[in-house]
């Protein structure tokens, strides 16, 4: 079975050339010939794209760590995580690939994690320090859901800023005019605090529409619980919004939760929208209208470029996966 590298040497273009005409990047630039001539190469040299390969026993073996920025019980309660490793694993097991899983522990990552693996996929956010280790253990990492430096490693992220603009336009064109925000606060340590970026974007958007309403933004955490709370704090008060975008569906579980104990309806009185459309998202009460994050995908992706990079791959690619609204009962 050919690799990219050998398909750049026999029709004598880039790997990466090569690689994003097999994986169809529509925004590459290339001429109907060459891009003809790779894919005839692939054909004639039987390439088989990572993702449809199947194990061969007598094929070299790899072995590469996922390394979370969550320990387990973050990850238990924010499924997001847990099914980019779904996506990596499943993919692998088609692979000559095995997987180390490494968490988040209290006192960090040891570069003894990372004996005998030929690659990393650092899911999650990392700080410079961390980083730099992952680097000196390994020359093949990819990040996954961050971007920390695009000409030193690939990156594999979702669109925010579309993906909560596509939000918000769907609320303002059904007529909502008060607007709220429920999210969460995100830390790379004790010391290090992030700009979470659904809310910068939310806050951004309605801002130039001249529909931003502070007093409808309330942040806690990324769990269910702290949805709870804050919809319960929002509710308190004497002027609420009409319908809230809850940064994941976790905290739109807790935020409908509190409405129903309210006596308020879905979506009659408050409307809820919600981001991930984890599988739980379409069995609450009402279906919760949601983002849909291709988080297996994007788990598949980040494997694809450690193998492209095992095989020869020296360019570094950032792929941007996109989003899509699934509107259910959870809005008017």
């Amino acid at each position: 079975m050919a690799t990219l590298k050998e398909i750049a040497i026999k029709t004598g273009v880039s790997i990466t050339t090569v690689s994003r005409v097999l994986n169809n990047d529509s925004s590459l630039s290339v001429g109907d010939d060459v891009r003809q001539k790779i894919l005839k190469a692939a054909k004639t040299m039987q390439y088989k794209t990572p993702r449809n390969r199947v194990r061969l026993k007598s094929s070299k073996e790899f072995s590469i760590a996922i390394i979370h920025w969550y320990d387990v019980e973050q990850e238990i309660d924010d499924p997001y995580y847990m099914q980019i490793r779904r996506g990596i694993e499943q993919l692998a097991g088609k692979s000559n690939i095995n997987v180390k899983l490494i968490y988040k522990k209290e006192y960090g990552y040891q570069i003894e994690d990372f004996e005998s693996v030929n690659g990393i996929i650092c899911v999650g956010k990392f700080t410079k320090d961390e980083v730099k280790l992952f680097n000196t253990a390994s020359e093949n990492l990819v990040f996954v859901d961050s971007t920390p430096d695009e000409s030193k490693f690939d990156s594999i992220v979702l669109d925010f800023t579309l993906a909560v603009k596509s939000v918000l336009n769907l609320l303002i064109d059904k007529g909502y005019k008060k607007i709220g925000y429920i999210g969460g606060i995100e830390y790379l340590s004790q010391n290090i605090r992030l700009g979470e970026r659904r809310e910068l974007v939310f806050r951004d958007y309605l801002y130039q529409k001249n529909m931003l309403i502070t007093k409808y933004i309330h942040v806690g955490l990324f769990s269910s619980e702290s949805g709870y709370l804050k919809m319960k704090e929002a509710l308190a008060a004497k002027d609420h919004a009409e319908v809230y975008f809850c940064a994941n569906d976790s905290i739109a579980l807790g935020a409908i939760r509190a409405i129903h104990e309210s006596g308020l309806r879905i979506p009659e009185d408050i409307g809820v929208v919600g981001f991930n459309n984890s599988p739980t998202s379409e069995y609450t009460f009402p279906p919760l209208s949601t983002v849909h994050v291709n988080t297996e995908f994007m788990g598949e992706q980040a494997l694809i470029s450690i193998i492209e990079q095992l095989e020869g791959r020296s360019i570094h690619i950032k792929k941007v996966i996109p989003t899509n609204l699934v509107i259910r009962q959870s809005i008017k």
